[in-house]
């Protein structure tokens, strides 16, 4: 007998009526009259005597009864095991590094977070490819990151498309600018995420496919830091977009040709569980409104 089976079996002895046990469990009688000759075919016993409309057990009967009433109990208490292991996968680890990180964050410990009080959410603030490590080594439940090529590991979901922009304070002669060419980006002192950061490597392998020399003054870990030696006219600086945020006192004017793809990354071939598909859902949810 399967599962199933039992329950079926154990609520028709319980309603001793044929005709009830069906409407408690939801199917026809035809059905569930089935089911109990082949319970009988199955197993070789007479498990019923018919009397009028009910039935009534025969000895077989009831001793395959109480066997089954104490298989169901295991098989709930092993339901109620895996929901209590379930219950710990409530706590989410994320890798969000530092740019995405000032559109992704806000959304997670603002509406996410009021939604879905119960999910605990773990972040930290790599770089983006170091981010990419930690998601294929299983360090992190998931990672946000502009762009993600040559991982053949990581399944990525793609929330949206960024201008790469050069970043001047807003008194800047080239604030007015609608875009620039990377050639215009050379010309002055920048100082620009690590090198370990997907962006840099990006702009950099750019910068020598067309031939350029930029005067790189400094390879920053913080973007707090870029954005502030930014501030204070020192140097300019080379962004995603979403990563100069409108009360910094910075403008973003879009280089041609450059820009960045956001995405969520998981691990290929690792189960996605309710909560974390639940944050994927929300994130791609808000994107796709903006």
């Amino acid at each position: 007998m399967n599962i199933q089976q039992m329950q079926y079996y154990a609520e028709v002895c319980r309603q001793e009526n044929v005709t009830k046990a069906a409407a408690t469990l939801h199917m026809s009688q035809s059905t569930l009259s089935l089911a109990m000759k082949n319970i009988e075919e199955d197993t070789g016993l007479n498990l019923f005597r018919h009397v009028g409309r009910n039935i009534q057990l025969t000895e077989d009967g009831q001793a395959l009864f109480h066997e089954v009433e104490k298989m169901l109990k295991q098989v709930k208490r092993f339901e109620s095991s895996v929901k209590e292991i379930a219950k710990r996968h409530n706590r989410l680890q994320l890798a969000v590094p530092s740019q995405i990180a000032t559109v992704i964050l806000p959304l997670l410990l603002g509406e996410f977070r009021q939604f879905h009080p119960e999910i605990q959410l773990e972040i930290i603030e790599p770089a983006g490819g170091a981010a990419l490590d930690m998601v294929e080594r299983e360090e992190v439940d998931l990672a946000f990151v502009h762009d993600a090529e040559g991982r053949p590991n990581l399944s990525l979901r793609k929330l949206s498309t960024w201008p790469i922009c050069l970043c001047v304070p807003r008194e800047h002669p080239l604030t007015n600018q609608k875009s620039i060419p990377l050639a215009k980006a050379a010309v002055y002192p920048l100082v620009l995420l690590s090198r370990n950061f997907i962006l840099t490597r990006q702009v950099l392998a750019e910068f020598a496919k067309q031939k350029l020399q930029p005067q790189v003054l400094h390879y920053s870990p913080n973007l707090s830091s870029v954005w502030n030696i930014v501030q204070q006219g020192i140097a300019l600086s080379i962004l995603t977009g979403n990563g100069i945020l409108p009360e910094s006192g910075l403008t973003a004017i879009p280089i041609e040709g450059l820009q960045q793809k956001g995405f969520i990354v998981t691990k290929k071939g690792r189960q996605i569980y309710a909560d974390e598909r639940c944050l994927i859902d929300f994130v791609r949810h808000k994107f796709a409104a903006l």
